[in-house]
């Protein structure tokens, strides 16, 4: 059996212009879980990054062809979502007997409307890694998908079957590490120029890495973890895992890409006690909550290595960040933000929405006036964009305010997709959706004004100076041009 996973590429990459570069060239892991778990249980497999290796879909279209891969398994988020549909409907026309699996969040939401139009034959929910398994052992021995959980599909004579159920692996420590054999390590890595604070010496030098799944948090504008239980890796693992990229690939960087890498104090403090108990000189950041963080913790993750802290701030208005149940409070940001700052040396990236459901301009221009008020490394102004799966996108929909791209007669129009991208100022597109009493201009006006004022201050301008590479000039001033002007 050829099995085939890809990971593939960006719908519209044109459209997206300069905000291509906050697409870092981070190893797909999700794929790659799926492909260990395969590998583990004695199934031969090929991995495609068509995003690294620079493949676009006709020269991917291609390779299949060549290849003619029995089952093949696509990850799909919604900027990949019109690229799926394309190269699944070509797939099922040219190599019908290949057995077409789609998953991820975007295919989860659209899995209707990828299996009427003929798209695949099966959309998995949730997390893939046992359920791709299910449906391998189920085509080898020719028995029937409906035992299988959490997956979407097709019938012999057409009929559609549904559990939307997402799955959960409920233990992380069966998940075997991810397969990145099957993919060139050097092609993976952090640019000098991204919207990251740490800056590698050489882009090779960083890796993603996963320490848990799910998030305890219920912000209403989440896809990524909404409704999944916090899971946690045995610290042990976790920290062989870096000590072996570091010792292996020359890794000094890591980015630890789970939802909420705070979220749960004692597992936080066993790993950074296992780092330091190896003695490992490597620099990590995570994303972190205002909730969570504490003077103990923070001294630990500081020993241990922590470079930098991203915190989801999203705005500086209290209504706002009651409507959207964020959790928090204005003060405790500020108390937080400054905990930081005066009892260690981590950097602070925040992360600030503009566009929230029902932000007026005044309200946006209070959340750019606190931005500037924190003691910041770095800021990021994305524009509130309710991704499909996320609690906040199925309201809209329900409500009629927002454009999903499915048509009445059952038809797609997936150039709606493309407009799902948090960083129009950079970009060829306007956003989605905005707050009413405003329009897409205006909102993407604010975004480029809260760039221009929080960046263009003299402290800020020899922060990032500092970061920047005399290569990349020509880069930067056209990044500069495109986010910060009027």
């Amino acid at each position: 059996m050829r099995i085939t996973l890809v990971n593939p590429p960006l719908s519209d990459a044109k459209s997206l212009g300069l905000g291509r570069l906050f697409f870092q060239r981070y190893e797909p892991l999700g794929i790659l879980y799926i492909a260990a778990v395969a590998q583990e249980n004695g199934y031969p497999v090929e991995v495609i990054d068509c995003e690294a290796q620079n493949m676009p879909l006709a020269v991917l279209k291609q390779r299949l062809l060549r290849d003619r891969p029995d089952v093949m398994g696509i990850s799909t988020l919604t900027l990949q979502g019109a690229a799926v549909f394309d190269l699944g409907r070509w797939l099922k026309a040219s190599l019908p007997e290949t057995f077409v699996v789609l998953g991820n969040i975007h295919a989860s939401v659209f899995a209707e409307e990828y299996l009427r139009n003929g798209c695949c034959d099966a959309v998995v929910h949730g997390e893939g890694e046992y359920v791709f398994l299910d449906i391998l052992r189920a085509l080898e021995t020719k028995r029937e998908l409906s035992a299988i959980p959490s997956l979407s599909y097709r019938d012999h004579s057409g009929t559609l079957h549904e559990d939307r159920r997402p799955a959960q692996v409920a233990d992380l420590a069966v998940l075997p590490p991810p397969a990145r054999t099957l993919l060139a390590g050097n092609a993976y890595g952090l640019d000098s120029i991204s919207n990251q604070i740490f800056v590698p010496r050489r882009p090779a030098g960083v890796r993603t890495i996963i320490t848990s799944r799910g998030c305890p948090n219920s912000c209403c504008f989440c896809a990524a973890s909404h409704g999944r239980s916090p899971r946690f890796n045995s610290p042990r693992r976790i920290v062989d895992e870096m000590q072996a990229l570091a010792q292996e690939a020359g890794v000094e960087y890591f980015y630890i890409e789970d939802s909420l890498f705070v979220s749960n104090k004692a597992h936080t403090l066993e790993v950074c006690r296992e780092i330091e108990r190896r003695g490992l000189d490597i620099r990590w950041g995570v994303q972190a909550h205002v909730n969570f963080l504490d003077p103990e913790m923070l001294g630990l993750m500081e020993r241990a290595g922590c470079y930098d802290v991203a915190i989801g701030i999203e705005s500086g208005v209290q209504r706002l960040l009651n409507l959207v149940s964020k959790g928090t409070r204005r003060d405790h940001i500020v108390r937080c933000v400054e905990m930081v700052k005066s009892r260690s040396r981590i950097k602070v990236e925040g992360l600030f929405m503009l566009g929230l459901p029902d932000e007026t301009r005044q309200e946006a221009l209070e959340t750019i006036a606190f931005a500037k008020s924190l003691p910041l490394d770095l800021a990021q102004f994305s524009i509130c964009t309710p991704y499909p799966g996320s609690p906040l996108f199925g309201r809209l929909r329900a409500a009629g305010q927002i454009d999903a791209g499915v048509r009445p007669d059952g038809s797609v129009d997936t150039a709606v997709w493309n407009r799902y991208f948090a960083y129009p100022a950079f970009a060829h597109i306007e956003p989605i959706c905005a707050p009413s009493g405003m329009t897409g201009r205006e909102l993407v006006a604010l975004q480029r004004r809260a760039n221009r004022e929080f960046y263009c201050r003299p402290k800020m301008l020899l922060k990032n100076l500092k970061r920047a590479r005399l290569r990349n000039a020509s880069t930067l001033c056209r990044l500069a041009w495109k986010g910060l002007s009027w």
